[in-house]
């Protein structure tokens, strides 16, 4: 497999934005059988950089980035075998290559309705184009296909999404403390999400508001276009139990999960997997989340999911801070871990050779 060479296509720099997406496409770097592995994507200025076992390109995004791709991609195809892995819609349209394999997060027809995007019929037809123009989809949950525009009932595997958090917890020897109940000292109920309308944090700052004189406290890690919105609204109201982080560094971010006791993931819609909710499961957190989009594929129990409302939120702070005895822990390595999803993404690469 020497002669092969695995083309990642993403957004972000790995050293400056090492976020979602770009997470994801380093770990499944690692499962790749070939014997290089590339990784392009859009950046201030065009210039080759290696990030682990990636071999990284970064495309200067101006008007004419596509003729750069296709320069890149062309010299590639020149020099070895390549599979094209993509993540990026526009990448995988705009190359004169087809993607061998593209990952679905959230459907762009899917995701622009949510948002009443004005060009939402444009999103409709690029979508269409992408399936098209790709061999092999990939999808993170049941609920990323159902949702999609791909209409084939062939070519495609639904894997979910592991934690890039379990070697590094594992490395830096992270402990696992027992949740306390709601009648205890202040219960830490710890949130990751980016701050904008469908992550909901309208409805968590109102039941800080009715749990103000409770032991319990809300902390929001994530930044968003109504950060500082969301912000004046708990300085407006006076809350002192609910604070918003802004972006919190991964390292940080495991010691939230670490010291918390139970984990929110509220959402509205646009949510394709929901990866607090397994971050949560690896620290041996009890987890309640909304009862919407993939998320239910995704819990532990329906009896940790609520509706989009405070009384059924805070119904649900109560029953999961009163739970016992629950190993989420061995269901995050059973479904989630990287060992399971590594090895299914290996198969899935060797299956496109």
């Amino acid at each position: 497999m020497d002669k092969h060479g695995l083309v990642f296509l993403g957004y972000n720099n790995m050293f400056t934005h090492k976020r979602g997406v770009e997470n994801v496409i380093h770990f499944q770097s690692l499962a790749s059988p070939f014997g290089v592995n590339y990784y392009l994507h859009w950046d201030t200025a065009t210039h080759v950089y290696r990030f682990e076992n990636l071999v990284c390109i970064g495309i200067k995004k101006n008007l004419l980035w596509f003729i750069s791709l296709n320069v890149v991609l062309s010299k590639m195809k020149r020099r070895n075998k390549i599979v094209i892995h993509s993540h990026n819609p526009l990448m995988s349209i705009l190359s004169i290559y087809q993607s061998n394999l593209f990952t679905v997060h959230d459907a762009l027809h899917y995701l622009t309705a949510g948002t009443k995007h004005k060009w939402n019929k444009v999103f409709w037809f690029l979508e269409k184009i992408l399936y098209w123009r790709t061999s092999y989809v990939h999808f993170i949950s049941n609920y990323a296909k159902k949702m999609s525009l791909f209409s084939g009932n062939r070519n495609y595997v639904v894997i979910p999404n592991t934690s890039h958090f379990e070697t590094a917890k594992a490395n830096i020897g992270v402990l696992n403390h027992p949740a306390k109940s709601l009648d205890s000292a202040v219960v830490k109920v710890f949130t990751v999400r980016s701050i904008e309308e469908r992550a909901l944090i309208n409805l968590v700052i109102e039941v800080a508001e009715r749990l103000k004189t409770e032991k319990v406290e809300f902390l929001i890690a994530g930044k968003g276009p109504l950060l500082d919105f969301y912000r004046e609204q708990i300085k407006e109201k006076k809350l002192e139990n609910i604070t918003l982080l802004g972006y919190v560094p991964d390292i940080d971010l495991m010691q939230y999960y670490q010291e918390c006791d139970l984990v929110l993931v509220p959402a509205a819609y646009g949510e394709g997997f929901g990866l607090p909710i397994i971050e949560g499961y690896l620290f041996n957190k009890p987890v309640i989340a909304s009862a919407v989009c993939a998320i239910p594929e995704v819990i532990f129990s329906d009896d940790f999911l609520f509706e989009n409302t405070a009384e059924s939120l805070i119904h649900k702070l109560y029953f999961a801070g009163n739970e016992k005895g629950r190993d989420y822990l061995s269901y995050y390595n059973q479904r989630f871990s990287n060992k399971v999803v590594l090895s299914r993404m290996n198969q899935l690469y060797k299956k496109l050779l």
